[in-house]
C-alpha cells in the first residue's frame, strides 16, 4: 500500500529552500500552496473505490483514497480561486560539480490562466540586448542571472532576471524555476522519456559536452523516442540553424513532456513526487513548493492542446545591432511585440 503521508510531507516543502534575505521584486505574490488535511475526516463520505484485478501499482487503502480525494477537492478550490500565474523558467548552463552561478542557457515565460483555461509560453532569445536594472546598463539578457547571483546566490540571480524581463517586456513575473543540465536529464528519464516529431534531420559535429569538449549529435527526421540526455541535446543544439529554431525545439520538448506526464496520470505523479524530488533536488532552485507545482499541474491537467499558445520571439520582433564593443545582439521592436504580449499575458 502507498504511504500517503510521505507524499504529503513533501508537498509543502520548497525545493532547495532559499534565504529569506535574498533580493526580491517587492511584495511577494500570494502563495498557491494548497492546504492539506493530514487526517481524513471520519464523518466524510467515502468515495467509490474501483478495484482492478491487475494493475502496475498497488491500490491505496480506503483511508489513503479518502485523503487523496480531499486533496483533489482542496486543489480544485485553489485553482478556481487563483488568477493568472506567470513563471520564469531558466535553464542554467551548469555542469556537474560547478557552482550554480552561470549564464542562462534558456529563458522561457510560462503563464497559466485558470479562468479561461489557457497557457501561454514564450521563449526569450539569449542575445536580446536588454536593460538590466541597477548599474549594469544594456547587456545580453542571459547575463542578468549571472550578475544577480553575486547579490544573494541563486535567489538573487533569479530576482534580477525576473526584474529584467518585467522591465523590458512588461510581463509581471510571479515565480521562477532554475534547472541545470543534470536535473533536466533526470526529470525526462523519470517520466520514461519523451516522443518528439523531428521536422528535419539534425547533424551537429560539434555539440558541446559536459566536460567542455565536443561530440557528434545526429538525429533522423520523423518520430523519435528520446531519453533525458538525448532530449537535452535536441533542445540545446544550434548547429546548422538559428537560436530561434532552438527555441522552437525547446517549446516542442516542453509540450512533449506535458503530454507524457498527463498520459501517466496526475495522481501517479503525486505518488512519485518524493522520489522525483530526491532525484532533481540538487539541480533545481525555485520559490515554488512541490505543493505549488502539483496545483499548477492540476491547472493544466484538463487543458486542451489548442488552448496552449506559444510564440518564439524571432526576427519579426528584433533587429540586429552591433554594440560599441563589437558584440552582435538583438534589439527589440516594441511596436511589433506589444500586441503579442498583450494577447498572451494580459486578460
Amino acid at each position: 500500500m502507498f504511504v500517503w503521508w510521505t507524499a504529503e510531507a513533501f508537498l509543502a516543502a520548497p525545493i532547495n529552500p532559499l534565504s529569506a534575505e535574498a533580493p526580491s521584486l517587492g511584495e511577494k505574490p500570494p502563495s498557491i500552496v494548497v492546504e492539506q488535511t493530514a487526517t481524513p475526516d471520519p464523518n466524510a463520505p467515502a468515495p467509490a473505490v474501483v478495484f482492478v484485478e491487475e494493475t502496475a501499482f498497488p491500490t491505496p487503502d480506503q483511508a489513503a483514497e479518502i485523503a487523496l480525494q480531499q486533496t483533489r477537492e482542496s486543489i480544485q478550490q485553489t485553482v478556481e480561486a487563483s488568477g493568472r500565474i506567470t513563471i520564469l523558467v531558466m535553464g542554467i548552463d551548469r555542469r556537474p560539480g560547478e557552482e550554480f552561478q552561470s549564464l542562462t542557457d534558456t529563458m522561457m515565460v510560462v503563464s497559466l490562466n485558470p479562468i479561461d483555461n489557457t497557457t501561454s509560453i514564450m521563449n526569450v532569445p539569449r542575445d536580446f540586448y536588454a536593460e538590466i536594472p541597477g548599474v549594469y546598463g544594456r547587456r545580453r539578457i542571459n547575463t542578468a542571472f549571472n550578475f544577480g547571483y553575486g547579490n544573494g546566490g541563486p535567489a538573487g540571480g533569479a530576482a534580477l532576471a525576473m526584474q529584467t524581463v518585467e522591465r523590458n517586456l512588461a510581463i509581471k513575473i510571479d515565480h521562477y524555476i532554475l534547472v541545470d543540465f543534470t536535473a533536466f536529464i533526470r526529470s525526462i528519464d523519470a517520466i520514461g522519456g519523451v516522443d518528439i516529431n523531428v521536422p528535419q534531420p539534425i547533424y551537429d559535429a560539434t555539440y558541446p559536452t559536459m566536460d567542455y569538449g565536443y561530440e557528434l549529435f545526429e538525429v533522423k527526421a520523423g518520430f523519435n523516442h528520446f531519453d533525458g540526455e538525448t532530449t537535452l541535446k535536441y533542445a540545446r543544439t544550434r548547429h546548422g540553424d538559428t537560436d530561434f529554431n532552438r527555441s522552437e525545439r525547446q517549446q516542442q520538448v516542453v509540450l512533449a513532456a506535458r503530454d507524457k506526464i498527463f498520459s501517466l496520470g496526475v495522481d501517479q505523479l503525486l505518488i512519485q513526487l518524493p522520489r522525483l524530488y530526491s532525484e532533481v533536488n540538487e539541480g533545481v532552485r525555485t520559490d515554488l513548493s512541490i505543493g505549488d507545482m502539483y496545483t499548477l499541474a492540476v491547472m493544466a491537467k484538463n487543458m486542451p492542446r489548442e488552448n496552449i499558445k506559444t510564440v518564439v520571439l524571432d526576427y519579426k520582433y528584433f533587429v540586429n545591432y552591433t554594440t560599441p564593443d563589437n558584440q552582435q545582439v538583438l534589439v527589440l521592436i516594441n511596436s511589433t511585440v506589444a500586441p503579442v504580449i498583450a494577447e498572451l499575458f494580459y486578460d
